[in-house]
């Protein structure tokens, strides 16, 4: 009796109690039609027809979870816009499944990718290897990438991640990132020669430049009129701006030529602080531990700060810098005990061209930032010190 309800309730689990129930009731009816006794073994016959029902309950339920489960998560896997293969235990090489994204990918058809080695469409073994060993120690590892090749052998970037499996299989998802990396180089290409190509200009400008100051100073030999000195003086003046300014840009040509890296900041201002010639001035910062997401220019930043202050601070002794953790992520202080900045100025410093010199520092301190999301404001007390306050995103930094 226990055997045909056990196999209708896991095959038909929608079913299964009202079998279990009417195979119960022909049994009770057949039990007490055929047995004679008392009341002991009626209840031994309908205490054992409740068992059939229950057992019946029992199976059918836990094959209907099982089978709802598996739909569900079947659907996940052959809807889901990555590709994703499982990988059997044998040999840790070979598709047992695959998705239709997956096997698009890979330039094949569902069934013709069964059994065939994960290897075969691997074009960098080493990094393979890696991958499979984080598996197998850690459990799972996301985010490599990777080339592969495809059955006609084009080749496809992928980003791969994977996670072990129970039974030794492991499965792995494939993101085909090949257009966003072929935008992103031809974005690399653009930058590169618009760098060289203002590297050019501004080399051409320079020349010009120098030619033009020659001129002037010959004009100024030459000539002894006040008012043709006066004017003279005036055109150097605006010669040695256009100068300055080109010299300036020259440390920011390659200003997003390179992608954003994590930076680790008492690093990064170390070196900077090691750069410059500070007399006088103590610069502390207590930033151990944090890594800021940002362009490869951060160390101009702090340079550009840290100078600022010495030039422009007039009593500054000391350069503090700190950070706090905040709701909306994080900031970080820059401080300085110097005369400060009046109120009227505090925004207008950032400002292109700002400034008696025609400086683009503070301009392009705040270019670099903006790259990756940071922003920056001046918010120090006239007459008590600067106080520069840069804010990262809660996504910007990590403390390791």
């Amino acid at each position: 009796m226990y055997i045909p309800i056990v196999l209708a309730a896991y095959w038909y689990p929608r079913h299964g109690v009202v079998f279990s129930i009417a195979l119960s009731l022909g049994y009770l009816a057949t039990a007490l039609l055929i047995f004679e006794g008392g009341a002991e073994q009626i209840v031994s016959v309908v205490a054992r027809a409740a068992v059939y029902v229950a057992i019946g309950a029992v199976v059918s339920l836990l094959s209907f979870r099982l089978r709802e489960q598996e739909e569900r998560y079947r659907g996940i896997f052959d809807n889901s816009e990555a590709g994703t293969l499982i990988i059997a235990p044998d040999d840790g090489t070979r598709i047992e499944e695959v998705n239709y994204v997956g096997a698009t990918l890979l330039g094949s058809t569902i069934r013709g990718l069964i059994r065939e080695p994960i290897t075969r469409f691997i074009d960098d073994p080493e990094t393979w290897d890696e991958f499979v060993a984080k598996i197998r120690r850690d459990g799972a590892a996301y985010g490599y990438e990777t080339t592969l090749r495809r059955i006609d052998g084009s080749a496809v970037r992928a980003l791969v991640s994977g996670g072990r499996l129970p039974g030794g299989r492991f499965v792995l998802t494939l993101i085909d990132i090949t257009a966003r990396k072929n935008a992103e180089d031809a974005l690399r290409e653009a930058n590169a020669r618009l760098n060289m190509l203002g590297r050019l200009t501004r080399n051409d400008l320079m020349a010009a430049v120098f030619g033009l100051l020659s001129r002037i100073a010959e004009g100024t030999r030459q000539f002894d009129d006040p008012a043709v000195r006066q004017y003279i003086n005036s055109l150097e003046e605006d010669a040695r701006l256009v100068q300055r300014r080109a010299e300036i840009t020259r440390d920011y040509q390659d200003l997003g030529l390179r992608p954003p890296e994590w930076q680790p900041l008492q690093r990064v201002i170390r070196e900077v602080v090691s750069c410059l010639l500070l007399p006088g001035i103590s610069v502390r910062s207590w930033v151990e531990r944090l890594e800021i997401f940002a362009d490869p220019k951060l160390d101009q930043v702090f340079s550009n700060l840290i100078e600022n202050a010495f030039r422009h601070g007039k009593t500054v002794s000391q350069i503090v810098i700190t950070y706090q953790i905040q709701e909306d992520g994080l900031s970080i202080y820059i401080e300085d005990d110097g005369v400060g900045i009046p109120e009227a100025d505090k925004e207008k410093i950032f400002a292109y061209g700002f400034g008696t010199d025609g400086g683009l520092g503070l301009f392009l301190v705040r270019e670099i930032l903006a790259i990756t999301g940071m922003t920056i404001q001046e918010t120090g007390t006239p007459g008590e010190g600067a106080r520069f306050v840069i804010h990262v995103p809660p996504d910007g930094y990590r403390i390791v």
